[in-house]
């Protein structure tokens, strides 16, 4: 640029000389500080991997929302003990869903069954079987309600289990890549909230495909209910 604009004074070819040396080194030193700060970083994230992650970062004290999530779903799958709060808050949403064409599956304990006994002397809530008796008729009335709302006869389907299961789901579209699962553990006699997870199909694999499965056995498992006619 200097010798175009004819600027030959030695001085000041020099000045610009040194001036842009100095530029050069700043930004050479501003990235290699850059790199070790990169470096540092990726240095702590190998080492934080190698630890164990604790709890807390992963369990909740209970199930997120499931209304922004089943409110889009073509596939919506539920098991619980009774279900009653998740079903009745659900309720519109299942609905519309079911009117789109979406598929629902639920599964509850079968109080015709030994279930009933076993669930009772799980909870310290409930003294007698009539509480869950109580409880599942409620859900499978709210369920009967619905299924008038799907077009085909199989869009909403009840199955009920022999055995009060180990945990709740709510599966979301889980056979598709933007699956999810969520998931709370079932404790033994105690007030506690139950501790909560969610899985993504995308992030979780083993593990995802593990809590699918289960609700694919526990379904063969369960005796089918006819909620139409």
């Amino acid at each position: 640029m200097l010798s175009v604009l004819s600027v030959v004074d030695g001085r000041i070819v020099a000045a610009a000389t040194l001036s842009v040396l100095a530029v050069v080194v700043t930004s050479g030193l501003a990235g290699r500080h850059q790199s070790e700060a990169i470096g540092q970083a990726l240095d702590r994230l190998a080492a934080a991997s190698d630890r164990p992650v604790g709890a807390e970062r992963f369990l909740a004290t209970r199930m997120p929302a499931l209304d922004a999530d089943a409110a889009v779903a073509a596939d919506i799958r539920l098991v619980g003990v009774t279900l009653t709060r998740t079903v009745r808050d659900l309720l519109p949403v299942l609905e519309r869903r079911l009117a789109a064409g979406a598929r629902v599956r639920v599964l509850l304990i079968d109080t015709d069954s030994g279930a009933k006994v076993e669930a009772v002397a799980r909870s310290r809530k409930a003294d007698a079987v009539g509480f869950y008796q109580n409880r599942v008729t409620a859900t499978s009335q709210l369920l009967r309600v619905l299924a008038s709302a799907a077009p085909y006869n199989d869009g909403l389907q009840l199955r009920l289990l022999p055995f009060v299961p180990a945990f709740g789901m709510c599966l979301i579209d889980p056979d598709e890549q933007h699956g999810r699962i969520h998931v709370e553990i079932y404790q033994h006699r105690t007030l506690a909230a139950d501790p909560a997870f969610t899985l993504n199909a995308d992030r979780d694999g083993h593990w995802y495909a593990l809590f699918r499965d289960q609700f694919d056995t526990m379904w063969e498992s369960g005796r089918p209910v006819t909620l139409t006619g």
